[in-house]
């Protein structure tokens, strides 16, 4: 009797032991579970400026400190292109075409018999002289010399001063136009005609800085002659100018 008592109080205790068991499993897990939760993002409240407040600017970056023993020297500029206060030296060999109307019949204007006369210019050599009085105006005096004999077996012999306009003169490569006075003292070797000729000559060009001191050009000039003859010429010419200082 005794031990059938023994054995029901055995097995209860052995349930009662179970049941404690697996309650503190199931409270370990749930406190596990709890603690690899990720805590919750903290929140920070946010300023508003109050209204009509000023923004602040930002504070501008600090110089960098001197470093001692070194020189700073300020930025070189390039050099000028301009032509102020330069004298320049040219030389610009050319040739054209020419037409010439004497005043009177008979005469002789290259071709017998003709009252009007049409040639091609005899190839010339101008010698320039100029100086830039302002960046956009130079002063000319210029000297043509013939290269070839003309109808009359002689070479032209010319002074030509005048002015010249620079468009942009501080541009590596400029455009230019010239006003001068063709004083044409030819020889002719005809007592008909005057010893010399007036014209207005026109040159426009254009030109390239390969330094401030040297420069190349192409011009494209006419002239109207009106004292010896009515006289029109068209040339072409390529030169080379130096300049100093």
């Amino acid at each position: 009797m005794m031990g059938a008592t023994r054995v029901p109080f055995a097995c209860a205790a052995m349930l009662m032991s179970t049941s404690m068991s697996m309650s503190t499993a199931i409270t370990v897990a749930i406190e596990g579970v709890a603690l690899a939760r990720p805590a919750d993002p903290v929140i920070e409240p946010q300023v508003e400026p109050e209204p009509g407040a000023a923004a602040q600017p930002p504070a501008p970056p600090s110089p960098p400190a001197p470093t001692e023993g070194v020189r700073v020297f300020p930025t070189l500029e390039p050099p000028s292109l301009s032509h102020d206060r330069q004298l320049g030296i040219a030389v610009s060999p050319g040739t054209g075409f020419r037409v010439l109307f004497p005043y009177q019949e008979g005469i002789y204007c290259g071709e017998i018999g003709k009252r009007v006369c049409s040639a091609r210019l005899p190839a010339y050599l101008d010698v320039q002289a100029s100086f830039g009085f302002t960046a956009h105006w130079d002063v000319l005096a210029e000297l043509r010399l013939g290269l070839e004999d003309d109808f009359a077996r002689t070479r032209a012999v010319a002074v030509i001063p005048g002015v010249r306009y620079w468009v942009d003169p501080s541009q590596r490569i400029k455009f230019f136009t010239t006003l001068q006075l063709d004083v044409d003292l030819t020889e002719q070797h005809n007592r008909a005609l005057t010893g010399y000729d007036l014209a207005v000559h026109n040159g426009n060009g254009l030109m390239f800085e390969v330094m401030r001191d040297l420069g190349f050009y192409v011009q494209l000039s006419e002239t109207i002659g009106f004292v010896r003859w009515l006289r029109f010429e068209i040339d072409v010419g390529a030169g080379v100018q130096a300049r100093f200082p």
